[in-house]
């Protein structure tokens, strides 16, 4: 009996998308699907008892990832091992990968991840798993926090979400001192422990992020800086590209929007004499207060 072999030529990703487009939808036309002719090597056997099989060597879980792929994937795995080495589904996946893909050593030396922040490394580990423990089983947080002024209070938090937004581990759920939703910076948490159970809210993602972002926006004002030439090549890796403006005489002018707080003041003050704030002026004269007080430590 003779062989035939015959492919449907189509991406991997769009076999994906045609799962995606039907499963968000009830009914698609025929054209809508089109493009969905998958690119699986699919070979037959002619005649009487003949059919359809899966060519040689070609496992369905290739469907995901080639080796390559998952070999880049398992280094970046391996790398946030330092994070979530107590999370038991995060194990699982690794688990999984390795045993279906055997990566050569020399691929995780390929990438390397540091996503914990230098003051806190010992402590970090331990609250993403008790933040994931709480979030997964629908249990409240307890914690002191450090305010924007320094002060310490304790707050309980109905989790929602672990983010990692510019460099910093952010706790995100419901402040029942605020009685609002809160983005908690991590670095700021101390004594972290979970607590009782909760009954989850009816709030989607979409609108616990506009309630953070109004609550951001209330206590924000618009900041006009004027920096030097020196640093303006630099000045991407702070602010966004819209943001930036070059005059005539060679300086940069930012325009950004930023919390109103004391460590509004520290971050200009990083820029040291390469940063004017132009605008607004009460901040100006904040400050040189700021500055006065600063001096007053070295000529006392």
């Amino acid at each position: 009996m003779r062989k035939s072999t015959s492919y449907i030529k189509m991406r991997v990703d769009r076999l994906l998308s045609m799962l995606l487009i039907l499963s968000k939808r009830e009914m698609v036309t025929g054209k809508e699907l089109a493009d969905g002719e998958a690119g699986i090597p699919i070979a037959s056997i002619g005649g009487k008892g003949g059919g359809y099989y899966l060519m040689e060597n070609y496992q369905v879980d290739n469907l995901f990832f080639n080796k390559s792929e998952a070999h880049t994937f398992m280094a970046v795995l391996n790398n946030l091992d330092l994070l979530f080495g107590k999370n038991e589904k995060f194990n699982d996946i690794v688990l999984k990968l390795e045993n279906t893909y055997k990566q050569e050593k020399r691929d995780s030396d390929k990438w390397s991840i540091q996503m914990s922040h230098f003051s806190m490394e010992k402590e970090l580990k331990e609250y993403l798993f008790l933040m994931n423990q709480a979030i997964e089983e629908s249990k409240l947080l307890v914690f002191d926090y450090i305010n924007r002024d320094m002060e310490y209070s304790e707050r309980e938090v109905e989790p929602v979400q672990i983010a990692f937004v510019s460099g910093q581990w952010y706790l995100v759920g419901f402040c029942r001192k605020r009685n609002d939703y809160r983005r908690f910076k991590l670095v700021r948490i101390r004594k972290l422990r979970v607590d009782t159970s909760f009954h989850k809210r009816e709030t989607s993602w979409e609108e616990i992020e506009k309630i953070i972002e109004e609550s951001y926006s209330k206590r924000g004002i618009e900041v006009t800086f004027r920096f030097s030439n020196r640093i303006g090549e630099q000045l991407t890796e702070y602010f966004s590209k819209e943001a930036i403006r070059k005059t005539e005489d060679d300086h940069y002018i930012v325009v950004a929007e930023f919390p109103y707080e004391e460590g509004l003041l520290k971050y200009i003050l990083s820029f040291g004499k390469e940063c004017e704030v132009v605008e607004p002026l009460f901040l100006r004269e904040e400050l040189k207060q700021y500055v006065k007080e600063l001096m007053n430590f070295y000529n006392g």
